[in-house]
């Protein structure tokens, strides 16, 4: 009976969840994003990187295709999308095609493509970082023997050229990114945009990810010995390559690397200045908080610089909640709402403003 009724209360959060996602999004001005392509095709679909999507619909007399979708806030917002073009070939059978980019025009403007994708950059937020071709600092990927892993495990760290005994270092979770938000950082300081900052990633596990970053109920013995490795290793390693370091400490993740990152600012509250930590998945939700309660024991904790995006529907309503129960805690935190789903070139481009900020010159 007991297992009988968590099981009931399990399927009404989850239920809530998503019956409630869009009443937390705030009432933003809508804008009309309207997608145009010129090219030869039998279907054209627009589709945001997990947020709306739509197909549009040719004109009988240019036979361009064109579509239009409301987004609010549209000039403030950044987000990744795809093109899908299809054609059918000689058997009749739809053949999807890489789309023409000097063909799309999004509300007149050209598209803007980054690796595989393409990215919208509204005229209200800055441009597109830049970045240094041949880094003025150094980027070294080392691995570290953990006996808390029993495993080897890499560290991607990304050093400015000048390093003080006070330069703050910032802890990325999925450290393999540190790869390539370094070429940005490393403009950032060569222009004397921001103060040197220093970089660590540390890397994922490949099979463990999700256990390793997420407590979840009971002892959950390997993000113990996770927990273990990046304090007693990983921290102990890298702040010695610095003589007589005594700056602040920051940790960065998203997705369930954030939930790592919030996990640390409340139990382990003085081991970082700062959390910075985007589209966190799980931990925080009201299920996972159901099944696992998070305490506030402490009289201190860090500041925590929380977003999540508007179309990830569970994360960002978790996400608004518990910004309100930590400002109940008296934890003082600031939210920022993305204009997106979970999106990677989202969380770079929000992380590089974040680090504009803090560490201007």
């Amino acid at each position: 009976m007991k297992y009988l009724l968590k099981k009931i209360l399990i399927i009404g959060l989850l239920s809530s969840c998503h019956s409630c996602a869009d009443q937390t999004h705030p009432r933003g001005p809508r804008e009309k994003l309207v997608i145009h392509y010129a090219g030869d095709a039998d279907d054209v679909e627009f589709k945001m990187l997990g947020g709306p999507s739509q197909v549009l619909v040719r004109d009988s007399l240019s036979g361009d295709f064109e579509g239009a979708i409301e987004i609010p806030s549209l000039e403030e917002a950044i987000f990744t999308y795809e093109i899908g073009l299809y054609k059918k070939d000689s058997m009749g059978k739809m053949r999807e095609l890489e789309p023409d980019q000097t063909l799309i025009k999004l509300n007149d403007r050209d598209a803007i493509k980054k690796r595989d994708r393409f990215i919208w950059i509204g005229k209200k937020r800055k441009g597109e970082y830049e970045t240094n071709e041949e880094l003025v600092g150094s980027l070294v990927t080392e691995s570290i023997a953990s006996k808390f892993l029993g495993e080897e495990r890499r560290i991607t760290v990304y050093t400015p050229r000048e390093v003080s005994s006070k330069v703050p270092l910032i802890y990325f979770t999925d450290g393999g990114i540190v790869e390539i938000y370094a070429p940005y950082i490393d403009y950032l300081i060569s222009t004397n945009r921001i103060q040197p900052i220093v970089l660590i990633g540390v890397h994922s596990s490949r099979s463990n990810r999700y256990k390793e970053y997420v407590k979840g109920v009971g002892t959950n013995e390997l993000f113990r010995k996770h927990q273990a490795f990046f304090y007693k290793e990983v921290l102990a390693v890298e702040e010695s390559k610095i003589k007589d370091w005594r700056g602040q400490r920051y940790l960065y993740g998203y997705s369930n690397g954030a939930a790592f990152c919030m996990h640390e600012g409340i139990n382990n509250p003085g081991a970082f200045s700062e959390i910075i930590a985007f589209s966190t998945a799980d931990y925080i939700s009201e299920l996972a908080r159901w099944l696992n309660p998070i305490k506030f024991t402490f009289d201190a904790y860090p500041k925590f610089y929380m977003g999540a995006g508007r179309y990830e529907e569970s994360i960002f309503k978790s996400s608004v909640e518990f910004v309100d129960v930590l400002k109940a805690n008296e934890v003082e935190v600031d939210f920022k709402e993305f204009i997106s789903g979970h999106d990677s070139n989202v969380w770079r481009i929000e992380f590089l403003e974040y680090v504009e900020n803090q560490f201007r010159n």
